[in-house]
């Protein structure tokens, strides 16, 4: 577990269940993600167990993010080349808990979380250039824009441009 002013940052568990499946039947909320969209709950549980099944059984790599003992969304850092320690950052926020600061606060508890246990690692992330909120989020949190991939996010009939972020 993560602590930081506001939020507790905890592994999955399907206690929490009700609370992600209101982020994750949003489609607001999900849209420029790679999470499906929910309409049941059984799905919502489907997934809480498959990132369960996921986490890095020695290193906490997937949390839920808890203000006042709610899940109010979910973030993660994911080792994608053990070899080279390039970890892949992301995180989703509920919709009624966006421009608060709670998806900057999380991702940067995160980062350094991650960076805290491995110092030499390369952090990675990536936003679609029509969020400038998730850009904002990345920027505040001291990444770097590398490049931008024209068409780099596919989701169902629509590609968008892809703003890619680094730590290095």
């Amino acid at each position: 577990m993560l602590k930081t002013e506001r939020l507790e940052l905890v592994g999955f568990d399907v206690q929490y269940a009700n609370d992600l499946f209101e982020l994750w039947s949003d489609f607001e909320t999900v849209k420029y993600t790679y999470t499906p969209l929910m309409t049941t709950i059984d799905e919502c549980i489907n997934l809480i167990e498959h990132q369960i099944n996921r986490t890095d059984k020695n290193f906490m790599d997937r949390f839920v993010i808890i203000l006042n003992q709610k899940a109010i969304g979910m973030a993660g850092c994911i080792c994608m080349d053990k070899e080279n320690m390039i970890f892949g950052l992301y995180y989703q926020i509920s919709g009624a808990y966006w421009g608060y600061g709670y998806a900057s606060e999380a991702a940067n508890a995160i980062m350094h979380y991650v960076l805290n246990k491995f110092p030499d690692a390369i952090i990675k992330a990536e936003a679609v250039t029509v969020n400038p909120a998730s850009v904002a989020v990345l920027r505040k949190i001291g990444l770097k824009q590398t490049h931008i991939e024209e068409k780099g996010f596919k989701r169902n009939s629509f590609e968008l441009d892809l703003i890619h972020f680094s730590n290095t």
